[in-house]
């Protein structure tokens, strides 16, 4: 076989830390900013990443910036992310007891109450599960991103659709939060291709825990859609003591669409490693590590 990954996710994992990893890991920002382009979406979003200390550990931090969008953004609840209003709206807070709470925000549903804004998010536009489609489907992406893509959003939709008891093609994508998913979902598989990756594993995923607050009120963690697509694909998880969302719906989405199996590292030869950075201190370093190398059979 050929060049396999292992997704190892001590602290979680989201679609923003997928992107710094890969970025990390060797994959130009230019290419990922050549893939926001083709899907349509180069005057509404930025790429750009920093160098940032994870306890010690230097990591890849991508941000996905909405740029001239009319409409204003979730509130930032959080009052230690010092994110600005129009970033990354499935970023994890890795570490803030009031999470910045539109870390699953892809349904319009699961819009974080509003805290003294006037705008109304039910105003904003909508997308659903076959317009995501055909947008990938229009982008003239390599044929490896656009199946991994597709099958990455039909998971988030399954799983939303069940939480809320609809099919997955009524599930609606709030404007800004589909933005979000199409440039995180669509650029990981994009960078996977890049990397020529053929064979995707996934460690066990951190349950985390504690609340976070929706238009439903406070939902426990994992988020509903995360836990029903480990139930799903009876994904394998543990706990790592800390009492956060550390795994988003989007994250859960990309690691059971694209995984083959969840658990110990594969045996592999090494040749590089990404690692993609949360937004917050934890008490261990917040960041997914991605594992690049050859798949090396037991005789080797």
């Amino acid at each position: 076989m050929g060049i396999i990954a292992y997704l190892d996710c001590p602290t979680g994992i989201a679609g923003d830390m997928c992107l710094g990893a890969l970025v990390s890991a060797g994959v130009p920002l230019e290419y990922l900013q050549d893939i926001v382009h083709k899907l349509g979406l180069d005057r509404e979003v930025k790429l750009w990443t920093e160098l940032v200390d994870r306890s010690g550990i230097k990591a890849t931090k991508l941000h996905v910036e909405l740029i001239n969008h009319a409409g204003k953004e979730p509130p930032t609840v959080a009052a230690q992310d010092s994110r600005p209003s129009h970033s990354h709206t499935d970023s994890h807070s890795h570490g803030e007891d009031s999470h910045h709470n539109n870390s699953h925000d892809i349904l319009e549903d699961h819009l974080p109450k509003s805290s003294g804004s006037s705008h109304s998010h039910s105003h904003q536009a909508h997308r659903h599960l076959p317009d995501i489609e055909k947008i990938i489907h229009n982008a003239n992406l390599p044929k490896q991103v656009e199946k991994w893509s597709l099958a990455v959003f039909r998971e988030l939709a399954i799983a939303e659709g069940a939480v809320h008891g609809i099919a997955p093609e009524e599930v609606h994508f709030h404007e800004v939060g589909a933005i979000d998913a199409i440039v995180d979902i669509v650029c990981t598989c994009a960078g996977l291709v890049w990397l020529e990756v053929e064979k995707i594993y996934c460690s066990a995923l951190p349950a985390g825990g504690g609340y976070v607050n929706c238009d439903h009120g406070k939902m426990p963690v994992p988020a509903p859609a995360t836990l029903k697509l480990w139930e799903i694909h009876g994904v394998t998880t543990f706990d790592n003591g800390i009492r956060k969302e550390l795994v988003t719906p989007t994250g859960a989405a990309i690691a059971v669409a694209l995984s083959d199996k969840f658990g110990e590292v594969p045996l592999m030869k090494i040749k590089k490693v990404g690692l993609g950075a949360g937004n917050q201190d934890l008490e261990i370093p917040n960041a997914l590590r991605l594992w690049i190398g050859k798949s090396k059979k037991k005789k080797d």
